[in-house]
């Protein structure tokens, strides 16, 4: 066989082989809605905000991985209140106590304990 004629046969498996591949898992949505009592565990891939019930006097609540001071860290803001920590923090905003449990490349894991 001719050489392109080996290669193009080599390409066409290989491409053939990864249309039966499996799909790489999305990452799975955090449940939003379960935060609304104040309580929760979620991990962000991307800036997310959710509302909370009324005793915490918030409406709505943001949370979102930002670089600061040198750092990766989670900010958690509500209108007209935020808190930015870093990983195995703790911190609240009003009476919404927050702790970030973990932060890597891909996201940031943060616990709301109302």
């Amino acid at each position: 066989m001719h050489r392109t004629t080996i290669t193009a046969l080599t390409l066409a498996a290989v491409m053939a082989a990864a249309s039966f591949a499996a799909p790489a898992s999305a990452a799975a949505k955090p449940n939003l809605r379960a935060c609304y009592d104040g309580k929760c565990k979620i991990t962000i891939t991307k800036p997310v905000s959710f509302r909370v019930a009324a005793r915490y006097r918030l409406s709505r609540v943001w949370v979102s991985k930002v670089y600061a001071f040198n750092q990766d860290m989670v900010r958690v803001e509500g209108p007209g209140v935020a808190t930015t920590l870093g990983e195995g923090a703790s911190g609240g905003i009003n009476s919404l106590n927050v702790r970030v449990l973990s932060i890597t490349d891909r996201g940031a894991t943060v616990r709301f304990e109302g």
